[in-house]
């Protein structure tokens, strides 16, 4: 099966639960459309997709989603309600808010030195450096290694800071020669540390006296003087004289609002990320902090906002406790920062509400499209005869059937669109009949994968490929139109390492 059919459908939608189906033998309600057990059953069991609960809520969820787009053309509603809207786009509100107040409470932070630019060059505030590489092969013998070595040594004998830029021709890393081997401005932890380690045992203006050895094979490495460099470090300069001070700002906040994590925050943090619609009206607390707390279900509207792309429930739920609770406390201080713009009464203009709405219309009608549930194509359906709210469910029900066969695009419901249609519209996913679905999946799993070991040889005709899921662990959050609020947390993962 191809791995396609595996990912097509790992932008799934947050979801808020706003009822369960109470019979067992439905794994998702949506408005008048019901998902049976028994076909989501046979979508995960004939795929290569994990036989895991979280994996069918996951697709439980975008049947969700798309239905409920449904049901809102079925009643030619574009919902716009002022107060469903102003709901819908509180991330988008929050961003502007919170942007307004940055840019007032950040005046002169890019000013705030500790220090001059060339004594943070010096001190290691952030490195540049030129390196020559000679490339060894994993597999290379014992004489292909010497060799390399010799001729790193033979290179490092010529090499001065006058010449190093032409000498870099040398160098076995494509484009080092037009580059002069120049690896830019980078911080600490942005090369691997055999190479940094190296690095930094050398003043600005040396090259290195030995050969470093990397993964990568042997290095020559030269370290500008700060001279050679003050014009590319003064912005870089500048972007950390903010950033001090902003992080400085949202360490003092948090002190004086007196933020504690509560003992079990990280574990809750994992399970809501897992399961959010589990959590939509959960008011456990993760932290606390004077004159308020952050609650599970707070939690997951955070977690919700972050476009698919940041990967935030995946990442929550295999990260580490310690790296989860830090998460949890960059969104408490998203909660202070937003108090504060709160109290300097930063808020978005008519015109920003009116591009906002704007958007958020668009997006409703651009899933409609992509779905073919249009309410005007529906009316011309319904003439013949018919329910509006039958034929588009039925519409839904094909395009998700051929979506799980990869036969179509997938098509992603809004954050600000889903959180519109959950919050009026009748829903729920059904734990029980979940459970029901990996039992009965798994049945379906053993008779795909009998028929599979009795197929004819490669050339004969092949059964037919099964849908396929998200991987194992809850699925991507749903896109947010925009950015999260200024502020947000990062992704949970760390960036990865450059390659000197």
């Amino acid at each position: 099966m191809p791995s396609t059919r595996l990912s097509v459908l790992a932008a799934v939608a947050f979801a808020v639960a706003c009822g369960a189906a109470s019979n067992p033998d439905v794994a998702a309600t949506a408005g008048s459309q019901k998902l049976s057990v028994t076909r989501l059953a046979d979508i995960i069991g004939t795929s290569q997709a994990p036989l895991e609960k979280d994996v069918a809520r996951s697709i439980a969820e975008l049947w969700v989603a798309y239905q409920l787009a449904g049901t809102a053309a079925a009643k030619g509603d574009s919902m716009t309600d002022p107060k469903v809207m102003q709901d819908a786009l509180w991330a988008n509100i929050d961003n502007i808010r919170v942007k307004k107040f940055y840019d007032h409470v950040s005046k002169g932070w890019d000013t705030l030195a500790p220090g001059t630019d060339e004594q943070r060059y010096n001190n290691g505030e952030a490195y540049s450096a030129r390196h020559i590489l000679v490339t060894v092969d994993e597999r290379a013998t014992p004489e292909q290694r010497e060799s390399a070595l010799a001729k790193a040594r033979g290179i490092l004998k010529e090499a001065t800071p006058a010449n190093f830029s032409t000498l870099a021709a040398k160098s076995d890393e494509p484009g080092a020669k037009e580059r002069g081997g120049d690896l830019g401005i980078f911080g600490k932890g942005a090369m691997v540390p055999e190479f940094e380690k190296c690095l930094t045992n050398l003043k600005p203006g040396e090259i290195s006296r030995e050969i470093c050895v990397t993964s990568y094979g042997f290095h020559i490495i030269y370290r500008p003087p700060f001279a050679e460099v003050k014009d590319k470090f003064a912005p870089i300069a500048k972007q950390r004289n903010v950033a001090i001070a902003e992080s400085t700002y949202l360490t003092t906040l948090e002190t004086k609002n007196e933020v504690k994590l509560e003992a079990n925050s990280a574990i809750k943090a994992k399970a809501v990320a897992k399961n959010p619609s589990g959590h939509a009206k959960d008011s456990e607390k993760l932290a606390t902090y004077k004159g308020g707390s952050l609650t599970a279900a707070r939690f997951g509207e955070w977690v919700a906002a972050y476009p698919p792309q940041s990967q935030i429930r995946p990442q929550l739920v295999a990260a580490p406790d310690t790296m989860v609770e830090k998460f949890v406390k960059q969104i408490v201080r998203n909660e202070l920062v937003l108090r504060q713009a709160d109290s300097a009464k930063f808020n978005a203009d008519t015109s920003e509400m009116a591009n906002l709405i704007l958007m958020f219309k668009s997006n409703l009608g651009t899933t409609w499209a992509s779905l073919g549930v249009e309410p005007g194509k529906l009316a011309d359906s319904a003439k013949a005869g018919g329910d509006k709210a039958a034929i588009a469910g039925a519409r839904i029900d094909s395009f998700f059937d051929r979506l799980v066969k990869n036969e179509v695009p997938f098509v992603d419901v809004p954050y600000m669109t889903l959180r519109a249609l959950q919050k009026k519209y009748e829903w729920g996913i059904n734990e029980a009949g979940l459970d029901k679905v990996i039992e009965k999946a798994r049945s379906v799993r053993a008779t795909s994968d009998s028929l599979k070991a009795k197929a004819p040889p490669a050339g004969a005709a092949a059964p037919p490929a099964g849908a396929g899921a998200p991987p194992a662990g809850a699925g991507a959050p749903p896109a947010g139109a925009g950015a999260p609020p200024a502020g947000a947390p990062p992704a949970v993962a760390p960036p990865a390492e450059k390659k000197p």
